[in-house]
């Protein structure tokens, strides 16, 4: 088996760097990890080349919910691809669907060519299309893109673990295993997958005092302010 590769999905800078310091092989960027992780900013790219060496991978992503964008969106994501291709990403994590649930393959045709020469990862929006891996992963490939990350088209990789391992064995594309990856089961999804390459997401609760007793809440919705908190990598 090759040398297994840990990638970190990431909210701030603070995580990408402490994510560098506790032994990281690269990073996934993004804002917005409450909602599944969006777009972060150029600033936040750059700020994070400056200070790792590792490979940054850059959300791409507008909004929470499904994968079937309309044309400003897509608009919007083919900008901030260009805008953080100028501003050094290692590579990209995307999806586009049908409103069917079908792989939109237009769309991906359009994207890439805004990447340029980057990393391509299809993310989790291989999780809910309706296209068998045999024939997507394929076609996937020609569109460019090297990686897939995945849980399995479960919850959790654990739990996807048959999935996945059907992806790896059609071989055309690196597999990323993802969702519910702890300390615990990684060795068993390696094992049980022959899946190299494994995707965390290890956070803590921090609270910003700054909103102590406030009558207003500015972060997640429902959520008494006294337990907003930021996510922070330990």
């Amino acid at each position: 088996m090759e040398k297994v590769i840990i990638e970190v999905c990431c909210g701030s800078v603070d995580d990408v760097v402490r994510a560098a310091e506790a032994g990281a092989d690269r990073v996934e960027l993004n804002s917005a990890l409450f909602v599944g992780g969006l777009t972060p900013s150029v600033g936040a790219l750059l700020e994070a080349k400056t200070r790792v060496d590792i490979p940054v991978i850059t959300m791409i992503r507008p909004r929470a919910g499904g994968f079937c964008y309309t044309d400003l969106e897509f608009e919007t994501m083919l900008r901030d691809t260009r805008e953080l291709a100028k501003a050094g990403t290692d590579g990209f994590a995307v999806g586009f669907l049908t409103a069917e649930g079908w792989l939109d393959e237009e769309r991906c045709k359009i994207w890439v060519e805004a990447a340029g020469n980057r990393e391509l990862v299809f993310h989790r929006a291989f999780d809910i299309m309706k296209n068998a891996p045999e024939e997507v992963l394929p076609r996937l490939a020609e569109l460019g893109f090297k990686r897939i990350l995945t849980s399995g088209r479960e919850p959790s990789a654990p739990a996807g673990t048959e999935m996945i391992r059907r992806c790896v064995e059609v071989g055309v594309v690196e597999v990323l295993a993802g969702g519910g990856v702890r300390a615990g089961n990684v060795q068993e999804l390696i094992q049980s997958t022959g899946c190299w390459q494994v995707h965390f997401s290890c956070h803590m609760k921090q609270s910003d005092t700054s909103v102590r007793g406030a009558k207003l809440s500015f972060g997640i919705p429902n959520l008494p302010v006294s337990r907003q908190f930021r996510n922070v990598l330990i």
